[in-house]
């Protein structure tokens, strides 16, 4: 998968936290791959129908061993080609999160809210595990170079707030901000790994896939 990472194109997936939020959640999420398995594994599969090559891991807080390897076998589950691990790239105990998640195709550091967070984040995870991995940050600029120096095999933003200047970003996957799916969809730049963050679901990964770039 790293070479795809590094040169393809590939439909991402969008927002679980929201998507959980909007079923009932309260609490952790990972909590759910063991508690409502029917609901993580519905939203995956709504991903991988409008199209989404790459799935996420619900993991994005921090998981037990027992709620990582439900989450794997759930994204596994819905058929999408690759699944990424997914961690926020602040979370608190990165190296042991990315050990749990040794089953996925790469690990998704994901919305660092500064180039120091994102930087020390690439540097634990490219020691850690040989797994391909991912940084996304939640910030209008980010040092992408640097991070792709330091072992990233794609780099770029992910949330709110949307980037200044997208160019030269390998990954965008915004928030919805409040914007309909097609608007969203106009707004979104161009980059060769694209999906949704907070509040996206399968209708901005559909009109995603229908805006002409």
């Amino acid at each position: 998968m790293r070479e795809v990472l590094r040169t393809g194109s590939l439909l991402l997936d969008a927002a679980m936290g929201t998507a959980l939020l909007a079923r009932g959640l309260a609490g952790r999420a990972p909590a759910w791959n063991l508690s409502h398995a029917s609901a993580v594994q519905e939203v995956h599969a709504a991903h991988v129908g409008a199209g989404a090559e790459v799935v996420l891991t619900n993991t994005f807080v921090g998981a037990s061993p027992e709620e990582a390897a439900a989450a794997i076998r759930l994204a596994r589950s819905s058929g999408a080609t690759y699944v990424g691990g997914s961690l926020w790239a602040g979370v608190g105990d990165l190296e042991t999160q990315i050990a749990q998640l040794a089953d996925a195709d790469s690990i998704w550091l994901e919305a660092a809210t500064s180039a120091r967070m994102a930087l020390a984040a690439v540097e634990s995870a490219v020691g850690a595990t040989r797994l391909p991995v991912v940084i996304t940050c939640a910030m209008p600029s980010a040092p992408l170079d640097e991070l792709r120096a330091a072992g990233a095999a794609a780099a770029g933003y992910a949330c709110s707030p949307w980037p200044a200047d997208a160019r030269g970003a390998d990954v965008v996957k915004p928030a919805a901000d409040g914007l309909s799916p097609e608007e969203w969809a106009r707004k979104v730049p161009w980059a060769r790994l694209r999906g949704g963050c907070c509040g996206t679901d399968e209708r901005y990964l559909a009109a995603l896939r229908a805006t002409a770039r």
